[in-house]
């Protein structure tokens, strides 16, 4: 796309925001929502207060909340995201609160009883220093007893998967082409979608460090918190090295 075009380096989601739902239509949030909500009642079956962190354009929070219900606010960096995401909200009636925030430097005015940040949102954060800051915010945001449920994507995944998401397409929004690249000895992901929006083209590039499961193991149990499971992919199996995404649910002891 971009050959002999002039190309403008933007900040991620900043445009591909507006075409986000279409390039991820592959993601099956209803059935995600359900594994989560799962988990939710088995381990903290009174839960009713949920604060999503990484919440994107709010597939997850949308499909989530009625489940319970909960009293759910989502909150995500990238104002465009969120945009969208209350533009479903409001087409829906739902009662999802969406905020801005930095999900590594966050706090709440009350203790919530689950934090989720799903879909690869710990992988954004390129240094152990990023989740430990992650990690410290969580723990402040949970009442004593409260979950943090995450997941990641570990080193396998990219390994397994680096070309399947190179692909191309059109969205109400704008032309894309999508090109994936992993490094396996930084251990670094990246994505670069080059946005046709009206004759002009733009560039997102976006990073991800994929993290071994020993590693974040490492980093909950520095924090403080008790890990109650780890199960790979969307099972209840445990997860193993092995595994390509890993969904955690640890506890802040009471």
């Amino acid at each position: 796309m971009s050959a002999g075009v002039r190309v403008q380096e933007v900040v991620p989601y900043s445009l591909l925001a507006r075409g986000y739902d279409a390039v991820m239509h592959y993601v099956d949030y209803a059935a995600w929502a359900r594994y989560v909500h799962r988990l939710i009642r088995r381990f903290l079956p009174e839960a009713r207060v949920v604060l999503e962190l990484g919440c994107g354009t709010g597939s997850l929070a949308l499909h989530l909340q009625p489940l319970g219900p909960y009293s759910y606010r989502a909150s995500d960096r990238s104002a465009a995201m969120l945009e969208v995401a209350r533009e479903k909200a409001a087409r829906m009636g739902s009662p999802v609160v969406f905020e801005q925030a930095d999900f590594t430097r966050y706090c709440v005015a009350e203790p919530v009883d689950v934090v989720l940040l799903l879909y690869d949102g710990l992988n954004y954060l390129l240094e152990p220093e990023k989740i430990q800051a992650l990690f410290r915010c969580t723990w402040q945001a949970l009442r004593p007893g409260g979950l943090f449920i995450f997941d990641q994507s570990t080193p396998m995944n990219s390994l397994a998967h680096e070309a399947d998401f190179d692909d191309e397409g059109e969205t109400n929004a704008f032309r894309y082409v999508r090109r994936s690249h992993y490094d396996p000895a930084l251990r670094l992901h990246t994505t670069i979608f080059e946005l046709e929006v009206e004759g002009k083209v733009y560039r997102e590039r976006h990073l991800e460090r994929a993290y071994t499961l020993q590693e974040i193991k490492s980093l909950l149990l520095a924090q403080g918190f008790r890990i109650e499971a780890a199960y790979d992919n969307f099972s209840l199996r445990p997860a193993t090295e092995r595994s390509e995404r890993i969904h955690w649910v640890v506890r802040r002891p009471a």
